[in-house]
């Protein structure tokens, strides 16, 4: 008999649902999270400054920048590799296939390399999920990892659950099975946000691990809760009010004005040498009116000119 998650849905978690749903149809095709390769690059810093954060890093999110700019940072050198690594697990998304144990394997081996001896390996020894210095799960016993790691992986491959609820339920039960010494935390949310890429390509930038930095203690709540009770409604609601929460800033219906601006920023940023009609021809407009945004953006601070019109460039202002 195949398995099945313990997993029953309530009126708070088909809510959320249906939020969600709402708010990914909000983001255009032409939005600045399914587009802006500067966005999608900030956002990754982001996620992968706070999934570290969690796991006890100590470096600063200017400092994750400049290493993942292949820049030379003075800090400890665990915490170094722990975001090299990181970016490089994260920038196997594209090509992992989330219904693979030995992708799976391999995301840890990535994520993991130089930091523990089994990277890439179930572990063999037992092992529990503390909060501090409070155990609040004893993983499963090392002989069961492997078959109930195929068990799990084998329901989501088979399952006809909606994605976004299945990626909920999945990230659960890898956590209550916990099946690496280390490195289980970053994984499975590295995972989730494969599952939900797979579901919305968009949602492949959405930063989930920074909302879950920000409520680390409800994350450990949730987990303890369903870990409690056998049955995973509780981590699957937090789970859901968090991607709910991640999306909303980018899913604020926009004008047609205001879109236009965020592209323009973005497009300055990627090419800070281009000229107006370059702009013109990126936003679809004529001339005229990439003058007219240009002129508001400067106006506004957000937009300033360096050098000549000739051979100067475009400086884009973050804000503080």
């Amino acid at each position: 008999m195949s398995y099945e998650p313990p997993f029953n849905r309530n009126a708070r978690i088909d809510s959320l649902c249906m939020e969600i749903a709402e708010l990914v149809g909000m983001i255009s095709p032409q939005a600045p999270l399914a587009k802006s390769p500067v966005l999608h690059r900030e956002l990754r810093i982001k996620t992968i400054h706070s999934s570290l954060l969690i796991e006890g890093n100590g470096l600063e999110h200017e400092a994750v920048t400049a290493i993942l700019d292949g820049k030379r940072v003075l800090g400890d050198s665990r915490d170094i590799l722990e975001v090299e690594n990181a970016k490089r697990a994260y920038d196997l998304i594209p090509e992992l296939d989330p219904h693979s144990l030995e992708d799976l394997l391999l995301a840890h081996r990535t994520m993991m390399n130089g930091l523990v001896a089994d990277a890439g390996r179930f572990r063999t020894g037992n092992v529990g999920v503390f909060d501090g210095d409070e155990l609040i799960h004893a993983g499963t016993p090392a002989t069961y990892v492997p078959e109930v790691m195929a068990n799990i992986v084998g329901w989501l491959k088979a399952t006809d659950m909606h994605p976004l609820l299945a990626s909920c339920v999945f990230h659960f039960e890898f956590e209550f099975c916990h099946p690496f010494a280390d490195g289980n935390g970053r994984v499975g949310r590295l995972w989730h946000t494969l599952l939900l890429s797979r579901w919305r390509p968009v949602l492949a930038w959405l930063p989930v691990e920074s909302t879950i930095r920000q409520r680390q203690s409800g994350y450990y709540a949730a987990l303890a809760k369903s870990d409690a009770v056998g049955s995973s409604e509780a981590f699957v609601e937090f789970m859901l009010e968090t991607i709910r929460d991640s999306l909303i800033p980018f899913a604020k219906p926009q004008s047609t004005q205001e879109l236009a601006k965020t592209q323009t920023l973005a497009f300055f940023k990627e090419n800070p040498a281009a000229n107006i009609s370059s702009l013109a021809e990126s936003l679809g407009c004529s001339k005229r009116s990439a003058e007219r945004i240009v002129a508001e953006l400067k106006k506004e601070g957000t937009l300033t000119r360096l050098g000549s019109t000739r051979s100067g460039s475009w400086i884009v202002i973050e804000a503080d």
